[in-house]
């Protein structure tokens, strides 16, 4: 889905186009257009559409505008960064990252799979850096490919005869333990969003937390003994759980 055709880097022009929030999505709409994979217009029409529903800009400077659209002939992922930042109603300041997800109008579910891939991906501080720093659009492929479509990796050795379970605080821990549940009215990127955040908020902190994020494909509930184990309790949610 990603390609170095469908990637701009700011020495190869971007500051070309201009300020305006409307103007560089075109261009990013342009370049997906100009690989033959969507008309231009069209998607630019239905990812400003989109975005006039609810700003896509995220803590950390990015953004991740996305929409499905009859314009897109094959579904495309475009990449931007901008050495001028520009507004997309993130709470931290104007974006210098932008992926523009155009999916067909066939494409709702894997639009929404990659859409939570990337906003996970983003999360990871340096991830964010790889891409801020990549010298060339392949490189930008690559990083990007790691994340969408992630290597196959080994399945995780079996705990040791006797080991402790997670649930189990060594005696004369002072580590805090916490659960979090977290959900959002779709059910997809900010779910896994607001897990991963408070994951690495906990680690920087010395806190153990585990997340049991509740998203629209289902969850797998943290085990008894793990909420009861806990000393505190999250819920990062804007629907019932």
């Amino acid at each position: 889905m990603a390609s170095p055709g469908c990637t701009e880097m700011e020495k190869s022009g971007l500051e070309k186009f201009l300020a305006s929030t409307t103007r560089r999505r075109s261009a990013l709409a342009g370049i997906i257009g100009g690989a033959g994979r969507a008309d231009a217009a069209g998607l630019t029409r239905d990812a400003l559409a989109r975005e006039e529903k609810f700003p896509t800009g995220m803590p950390g400077r990015f953004t991740i505008p996305h929409c499905r659209s009859e314009a897109v002939t094959r579904s495309s992922l475009g990449f931007a960064r901008l050495s001028r930042p520009v507004d997309f109603g993130g709470k931290d300041g104007p974006a210098d990252i932008i992926f523009l997800i155009a999916a067909g109008t066939d494409g709702g579910e894997e639009h929404m799979k990659l859409l939570t891939k990337l906003a996970r991906a983003m999360v990871h501080e340096d991830f964010v850096q790889a891409l801020r720093e990549a010298p060339d659009a392949d490189a930008i492929v690559t990083l990007v490919r790691d994340v969408v479509e992630p290597p196959a990796r080994a399945a995780a050795p079996a705990p040791a005869p006797g080991a402790s379970s997670p649930a189990e605080k060594a005696p004369g821990s002072s580590t805090a333990r916490i659960v979090a549940v977290t959900a959002c009215p779709t059910g997809i990127a900010h779910t896994y969003m607001a897990a991963d955040y408070l994951t690495a908020a906990a680690r920087k902190a010395g806190v153990d937390l585990q997340a049991e994020p509740q998203g629209s494909s289902g969850y797998e509930p943290l085990p008894p003994e793990v909420i009861k184990a806990a000393d505190a309790v999250i819920f990062a949610t804007d629907v019932g759980v």
